[in-house]
């Protein structure tokens, strides 16, 4: 089950927390180096359009990844008692907001997956295999001028390319809090993070980029390799830096087969020019 809850204020910064009862990596590596990078915030503003468009910063990286993220989940998922468990989880009392959904996913389960969202009208990046199931829907936190509260939509595949496991998404739903792109390289400094609807803990360090396999040559795609933590669900989430901005999406996991190699996690990024050319030609069509 997924549960995911909130509460807002005008004078208190969004508190939001995300879990999943799925197994996790516990690599000790992993485990210890987690504590460093808990303790640090996105450096980001967020806007919460029901506080009159107030923005407050120091969010945790869970909490900032999840309110600019989205959950993919297959539509065998959407049945009528989740619509009603949705119907009822918007109400908020003045000062205070509460959010609340759950999804049936049992251990070991599939059709989930994460995407992040990059633009106001609900396109998301994500990686292509989270795209296994025909019907599929996007959930994530919205916002109007009244509330945020967490809603859910049908989505369409803009594009996809199995090679290096990336792809686009549109769902029919408002988006406005979005990741914006960092055009700038990566450096051995770098902290990273990602994961926010999954798990509560996703932070490490960029290790270096690699060409795609097919892909030699091709500077439309680049692959990140970092030393990020993955569980199950991750796929697709959005690899943010310390700034807030996006840097690619989640693909793949490596464990170190020595127990003193650190495990590796594998991100995928399209050239942003070429994203803001396929969603430009996408709205024209649509």
């Amino acid at each position: 089950m997924i549960r995911i809850a909130a509460m807002a204020s005008p004078a208190l910064a969004l508190l939001l927390s995300s879990c999943v009862m799925l197994p996790a990596n516990t690599h000790w590596d992993q485990r210890r180096s987690l504590n460093k990078y808990d303790a640090l915030g996105i450096d980001a503003p967020v806007s919460l359009p029901e506080l009159k468009d107030r923005t407050d910063k120091g969010f945790s990286a869970p909490d900032f990844l999840t309110l600019h993220s989205g959950l993919i989940v297959s539509g065998q998922y959407i049945d009528e008692d989740f619509r009603k468990k949705m119907a009822t989880s918007r109400d908020s009392s003045e000062g205070v907001l509460e959010l609340g959904f759950s999804v049936p996913i049992a251990k070991g389960g599939s059709g989930f997956g994460s995407c992040g969202a990059i633009s106001s009208d609900g396109y998301f990046l994500t990686a292509s295999h989270v795209l296994a199931h025909k019907d599929s829907y996007v959930l994530y936190a919205t916002s109007n001028r009244s509330k945020t509260y967490i809603e859910y939509a049908p989505i369409r595949v803009v594009y996809k390319d199995e090679t290096s496991d990336f792809a686009i998404v549109k769902a029919d739903l408002a988006t406005p809090r979005h990741l914006k792109y960092r055009r700038t390289p990566l450096t051995k400094e770098s902290v990273l993070f990602a994961g926010g609807w999954m798990h509560e803990k996703g932070g490490g360090l960029f290790l270096e980029n690699q060409e795609i396999p097919g892909y030699e040559g091709n500077s439309d795609f680049t692959k990140v390799i970092t030393t990020l933590p993955m569980i199950k669900g991750d796929s697709g989430s959005p690899l943010i830096d310390q700034k807030g901005r996006i840097c690619g999406v989640l693909s793949t996991m490596r464990l170190g087969v020595i127990v003193k190699m650190k495990p590796k996690s594998t991100a995928v990024m399209m050239n942003p020019a070429k994203i803001e050319a396929i969603i430009r030609k996408d709205r024209a069509s649509h």
